[in-house]
């Protein structure tokens, strides 16, 4: 899709996500069966170099896991995608493990997370050099203080930033805030965005160049320094089966489109209709046909706003 040469470094987990789709969510002590299910690579920043392969730009991942042999199969099936795993470090330990369990009719879900050997991610495992060659280091989810030190690196050697805090957001706010400082791009949902500030408008004092805010099935906007602000929706061409991942597929191909064309509406557009159209894939994970995508661009309105109020984090 893309005719740039862009570099993206991934920095994060990477997960085994197990998704159990059923009918309703069980309560307490209620056993069900599942109709269908799906075991493969998750975590967000491994769901977002998927995702940025398949804009057409080159990512790099690096993600700390486990030398089980499970893993090699996952590793194996990135790889082919295209994702370079040669800086994923394996150590002894239980890999990240995440249950999720769908509602079928409405891909809304929980999810129970174990980090595992992802919580042994140091900021001495993103090579220097690794950070030199990247057009964009993406930070998700990562232990906010190491996310910090990622972050103040790659700013330090003039490395585009972006950073997805995910729950780091209510763990250690202090952090997150001081890492913001250091990022260009930063993507919150609406619960983060309100925990980090009151008004979202505050955190484009501290530093980064775009902030956006994304709402689920209520689009995403985007906040500008200079006081713009941008909307978009996108209306679902397949039958939402699985949200799981979207912010993911979202970032990912908002970074890359903003990378090509430098235009906030353009990348806008992009990153909702990659978020849509992954809600139609079982698992975390981007499926990406250029067909549909296409189509569900076609589906994706965005728009430039005039001095909004703080209605952008409401329901």
């Amino acid at each position: 899709m893309s005719r740039r040469d862009h570099i993206h470094v991934a920095i994060g987990n990477l997960n085994i996500d197990i998704s159990l789709y059923v009918d309703h969510v069980p309560s307490r002590d209620e056993s069900i069966v599942s109709s269908d299910a799906h075991v493969g690579a998750g975590g967000a920043a491994s769901n977002y170099a998927v995702a940025v392969r398949y804009y057409g730009h080159q990512v790099y991942l690096i993600a700390t896991t486990s030398s089980h042999p499970f893993v090699d199969y996952i590793l194996d099936e990135l790889a082919s995608i295209g994702v370079n795993v040669s800086y994923v470090k394996r150590v002894e330990g239980i890999p990240g493990i995440v249950s999720i369990i769908v509602e079928r009719d409405s891909g809304e879900r929980i999810m129970v997370k174990h980090r595992g050997v992802n919580s042994l991610l140091s900021p001495n495992d993103i090579p220097r050099s690794a950070l030199k060659e990247a057009s964009i280091a993406h930070i998700a989810s990562v232990e906010p203080s190491v996310a910090l030190e990622i972050a103040r690196r790659a700013h330090s050697l003039g490395v585009l930033v972006s950073y997805d805090p995910g729950s780091g957001a209510f763990e250690k706010k202090d952090r997150v805030l001081e890492t913001i400082k250091y990022s260009n791009i930063v993507f919150l949902n609406r619960v983060e965005a309100k925990t980090l500030a009151s008004n979202p408008w505050k955190l484009l004092n501290i530093g980064p160049d775009l902030v956006v805010v994304k709402k689920g099935s209520a689009g995403a906007y985007v906040l500008h320094p200079s006081g713009r602000v941008y909307h978009g929706l996108s209306k679902p061409i397949r039958r939402v089966v699985d949200t799981t991942g979207a912010g993911d597929a979202f970032a990912a191909f908002f970074n890359s489109c903003y990378l090509d064309s430098h235009d906030v509406l353009k990348a806008l557009q992009y990153g909702l209709a990659a978020a849509t159209l992954k809600t139609g894939c079982r698992g975390s994970r981007l499926c990406f046909e250029l067909e549909l995508f296409n189509k569900q661009l076609n589906e994706t309105m965005v728009e430039a706003l005039r001095n909004p109020p703080e209605w952008v984090l409401e329901d």
